[in-house]
């Protein structure tokens, strides 16, 4: 089967928007524990009224769920060209599309992540021992695949097409 590699990143595309999807809209960004009882905080939906970090945060994850449907959209024009003609030079700009907006939300993903670790011991004074929560750790792990998205599909830009 020649197009194994355009396939197997369909697959990891579909692996990280998924978990990215996940990530952004599950609720628990922000994990604290106080007298046995958890209580979770997410970024889901944005408040006007919340602090200047967990605002960019929240807007870097925004945009990397638009990033990421737009990663979904090149994938399937590039997949349809790829199974009619095969690879041609003018599948190249998609495969740097796919990757170029991959690494974006890796880096995007990153940053939103770190800048939450670094702040939100700030995030309530009220004795809470607060950790990044299950959400944050989906989306790193979304992050992570997309690295690997950016990967394959700069190699098949450069080496395939």
């Amino acid at each position: 089967m020649p197009h194994r590699k355009v396939y197997g990143l369909g697959i990891l595309i579909a692996l990280a928007s998924i978990a990215n999807f996940v990530g952004v809209f599950t609720p628990c960004w922000l994990s604290g524990t106080t007298e046995g009882l958890q209580e979770c905080a997410g970024i889901v939906p944005y408040y006007s009224t919340e602090k200047t970090w967990l605002a960019i945060s929240s807007w870097l994850m925004f945009i990397t769920v638009a990033f990421t449907l737009t990663n979904i959209f090149a994938y399937f024009i590039v997949q349809a060209r790829v199974l009619h003609s095969g690879f041609c030079c003018g599948c190249r700009k998609w495969f740097i599309l796919i990757s170029t907006i991959a690494f974006l939300i890796f880096i995007m993903t990153a940053a939103a992540v770190i800048l939450l670790a670094i702040n939100f011991k700030k995030y309530d004074g009220s004795g809470l021992e607060i950790t990044l929560g299950y959400s944050a750790w989906i989306s790193v792990g979304s992050g992570a695949i997309f690295l690997a998205v950016c990967c394959l599909s700069g190699y098949i830009a450069h080496r395939e097409c």
